[in-house]
């Protein structure tokens, strides 16, 4: 029987395989705020938009293993 909770993860874990840059953008200017610097200024380290891109795709893994087999 499938596990719908599975999907959740599907669902998180997508966008940040799939645009890891964008997001981990993102992030660093959810990081920057308060800072002297300007958003266009603000760019991700390389290790962080890897692991952005490699966490989500196992997020997405898991969500879909858990999904068929939960």
């Amino acid at each position: 029987m499938a596990n719908p909770q599975g999907i959740i993860f599907v669902i998180l874990g997508l966008p940040m395989a799939l645009l890891p840059y964008r997001l981990a953008r993102f992030e660093e200017r959810l990081d920057s705020l308060g800072s002297k610097r300007s958003w266009s200024e603000v760019e991700p380290s390389d290790w962080k938009v890897l692991f952005n891109r490699v966490g989500g795709a196992a997020l997405a893994l898991f969500g879909f293993a858990w999904f068929l087999l939960g």
